[in-house]
C-alpha cells in the first residue's frame, strides 16, 4: 500500500528512543525525509544510525530541550529552512512525573505541565502557521489513556492528557479549513521505559514484585499483552499518510482493549 509519504517532510521529537524512535523509522521506511529530535546528541546520533542500518534512508537529527520554547521554536524554525517545508509533526514528549496526589505541590504541577504538556504546545504552534500557509499537514500527538479513563495512581499524566485531547480537538478546528489534520494517538502498556517507570511504581505502591505488577497490569487488557513502539508507529504513519485525508480530531486508543467504556 503506497501511504503517499514519499519525500514529505518529518520531523518527530522524543525520538532518540521508545514511541518516537519507532514512528521516525517506519517513517523513514516510508519514504519520508525525517528528522529527529531529542536533548541527548550522543543518543540522536545513536538513534540515527539504526534507523539508517534499518531502512537505508538518511536521518537528520537536531538536538533540542523540550522544556526550553525558544529551543522548539528554533527546532520548527530550522527544520523548514533546511528542508523548504515542514509536513508532518510527530507531537512527542516525556510523560511526566507520578505521585500520591496529596504529596504534589503547585509547583510540581507546575514541573508537570511543564514536562508533557507545553512542550507539545509549543511544537503545535510553531509548526501550524508554515502548515496552513502551504494548505496541508499533519499533526499526531502522542498522549494517553489516562486522559480519559484516569487512575489515582497516575493522576498527573492523566490530568496532562486530558487537556493535551483538549487541545487536539481544538487545533482540528483550526487546521481544518486549510486541510491541516490534527489526531491523537493514546497508546496503552506499551514496553517502553516509561511503561516500566509505571510498573514499578505500581509495585512500590502495592508491595509487590515488578513481575507481579506488570502481570496485574497485563490483565486488564484484553489481548492479554503489552504492546510495542512499532503498534504505535504503524497507527501514526497511517494518519500522517494521504490514506487518512478524512481523518481529524480524532482520539484513537491504541492499547489492545484496554479502554473499553469509552
Amino acid at each position: 500500500m503506497d501511504l503517499g509519504l514519499k519525500d514529505k517532510v518529518a520531523l518527530v521529537t522524543a525520538a532518540s528512543g521508545g514511541l518516537g524512535f519507532a514512528t521516525a523509522q517506519e517513517l523513514a521506511r516510508e519514504g519520508a525525509r525525517v528528522i529527529i529530535a531529542a536533548r541527548s546528541k550522543e543518543k540522536l546520533k545513536h538513534a540515527a544510525m539504526t534507523i539508517e542500518s534499518a531502512t537505508g534512508a538518511r536521518v537528520e537529527l537536531r538536538a533540542a530541550d523540550c522544556s526550553s520554547a525558544a529551543q522548539l521554536e528554533a527546532l520548527v524554525a530550522d527544520t523548514e529552512a533546511r528542508a523548504g517545508r515542514l509536513d508532518i509533526l510527530i507531537n512527542n514528549s516525556a510523560g511526566p512525573p507520578s505521585a500520591p496526589f496529596l504529596e504534589l505541590s503547585d509547583d510540581d504541577w507546575h514541573g508537570v505541565f511543564d514536562a508533557k504538556f507545553l512542550p507539545q504546545v509549543r511544537c503545535a504552534r510553531a509548526a501550524l502557521p508554515g502548515m496552513t500557509r502551504r494548505k496541508w499537514g499533519r499533526i499526531i500527538t502522542f498522549v494517553g489513556t489516562h486522559g480519559r479513563t484516569p487512575k489515582a495512581y497516575a493522576i498527573t499524566a492523566g490530568v496532562v492528557n486530558a487537556a493535551l485531547l483538549n487541545l487536539t480537538k481544538a487545533l482540528a478546528q483550526l487546521g481544518a479549513p486549510y486541510n491541516v489534520l490534527v489526531n491523537a494517538i493514546n497508546p496503552g502498556p506499551i514496553e517502553t521505559d516509561r511503561m516500566k517507570y509505571l510498573t514499578i511504581q505500581q509495585a512500590e505502591r502495592i508491595g509487590i514484585s515488578e513481575a507481579r505488577s506488570k502481570e496485574l497490569l497485563t490483565q486488564e487488557i484484553l489481548l492479554n499483552r503489552f504492546g510495542e513502539p512499532e503498534d504505535i508507529a504503524a497507527a501514526a504513519v497511517f494518519l500522517a499518510s494521504e490514506r487518512a485525508k478524512f481523518i481529524t480530531g480524532a482520539l484513537f486508543d491504541v492499547d489492545g482493549g484496554l479502554t473499553r467504556a469509552l
